[in-house]
């Protein structure tokens, strides 16, 4: 598997949001934690929009329904494709 670089913008407030989100997983570094990000929304993208799956969120013992009306369908043999 071939790496790429890439360069990317963050504000003071955004990166502090990446150290935090690193210091809390225990991710080795900043690109990890990009990169799980990425896992993530692809996961979520997959199961709430091309499997017409609902996704629920447990919090203070009730389930609550998320709806992300926005993000369209995403095949990821698509995006590997690409």
């Amino acid at each position: 598997m071939s790496k790429h670089r890439l360069q990317l913008d963050f504000t003071d407030k955004a990166l502090g949001e990446v150290d935090k989100l690193r210091q809390l997983t225990g991710l080795p570094n900043r690109a990890e934690v990009i990169r799980q990000a990425l896992r993530l929304l692809l996961w979520t993208l997959n199961e709430t929009q091309q499997n017409n799956s609902n996704f629920y969120i447990e919090k203070d013992g009730q389930m609550r329904q998320i709806v992300i009306p926005f993000w369209p369908a995403v095949d990821e043999r698509e995006l590997v494709r690409q």
